[in-house]
């Protein structure tokens, strides 16, 4: 499925919230996700990084919390339109996250909504600091038209910091599960052996992603 000329798993998860919206993507204690809800969240929050808070192809953006739900839409959000993603998901690379931020030119930094701001690093040079949550909140009133780039370097993973790879890097060599078949992300989302190998394919196969 992730193989045929053209097909990217953006492509596969807009398929599926058109053909099948009711089936759930993600579900955790706060709320339950259809296909639909998922790619309106990715829709709403690509447009909330390029309209109101002047994120563009190329730039990075970083992510301060652990294994969230939301944080799987702002990936998506965010590689659609050609945006890397640093995950700071573990302490290692928290003790370290100001030398990250500038190392990386960080335009954006959102933060688990349970995170206390004034716990984060002091990062006055990064240009905005929100809230999780406030990617999807409210609906942006510009929808740009995006030209998707699933070949373009979109998740800096902890491991690989000085290489970002591309969604389609990401899904390379990706193996059908069945459609029923469920993931539960107890701890970070992002990690080598979790994103990619685990979350990736149920998702290119309609099954669940369940959260804390």
């Amino acid at each position: 499925m992730m193989k045929e000329s053209g097909t990217s798993l953006f492509d596969i998860l807009r398929h599926r919230a058109a053909r099948a919206p009711a089936s759930i993507a993600t579900r955790s204690s706060e709320r339950v996700l259809t296909y639909r809800r998922l790619w309106s969240r990715i829709e709403r929050g690509t447009a909330r990084l390029i309209s109101e808070w002047g994120a563009a192809s190329g730039d990075t953006i970083a992510y301060w919390g652990q294994g969230h739900q939301d944080a799987l839409s702002l990936y998506f959000a965010a590689a659609r339109c050609g945006i890397r993603l640093l995950p700071l998901e573990h302490a290692s690379l928290r003790e370290n996250a100001t030398a990250l931020l500038r190392q990386h030119r960080v335009a954006v930094l959102l933060h688990d909504d349970d995170i206390a701001v004034e716990t984060l690093p002091a990062a006055s040079f990064v240009p905005r600091i929100a809230r999780l949550s406030s990617l999807v909140a409210t609906r942006c009133h510009h929808y740009p038209p995006v030209d998707e780039k699933a070949s373009v370097p979109s998740l800096i993973l902890p491991a690989d910091v000085q290489t970002p790879r591309s969604l389609l890097q990401l899904t390379e060599g990706i193996t059908d599960v069945a459609a029923t078949h469920t993931f539960r992300v107890t701890a970070a989302l992002f990690d080598d052996d979790v994103f990619a190998p685990c979350v990736l394919p149920v998702l290119a196969a309609g099954g669940t992603i369940l959260f804390r």
